[in-house]
């Protein structure tokens, strides 16, 4: 589930690298946030669903673990876009693309750099 909230979020991505360069219309906008709506949603699942999961495991739901702070920072901060009508700086394209493409960067620290970077029950290195 989280790995298709990645891959709905690594879309959004690129959408917002593209009204960067062609100096997007609100229509781009709109699909962004769609895209962007549906991939918090299963974001949220995920971590709903990862929370039980330990659980049973481990006898607890969160832990703290940097993978579980990240996937959370990440929801955090892909909820700010959902609200960016009342967001009065998001409301200019240029910035709200500018904004999908540095969260992005969040996704890439919770797939990536928690595992070779950080520790914890998650990590791989």
């Amino acid at each position: 589930v989280i790995m298709m909230a990645y891959a709905l979020l690594s879309f959004t991505a690129l959408l917002s690298l593209w009204g960067l360069i062609n100096s997007s219309t609100h229509q781009l906008i709109n699909l962004s946030t769609k895209i962007t709506t549906y991939a918090v949603l299963l974001l949220a699942i995920g971590i709903f669903l990862g929370a039980v999961w330990a659980n049973v495991s481990w006898g607890r739901y969160w832990g703290w673990d940097p993978k579980e702070v990240w996937a959370l920072i990440t929801l955090l901060v892909y909820s700010v876009p959902l609200h960016h009508k009342s967001i009065k700086l998001l409301q200019n394209p240029k910035y709200y693309h500018l904004y999908m493409l540095l969260a992005f960067l969040t996704v890439l620290m919770t797939y990536f750099g928690v595992n070779y970077f950080l520790g914890g029950m998650h990590s791989y290195a």
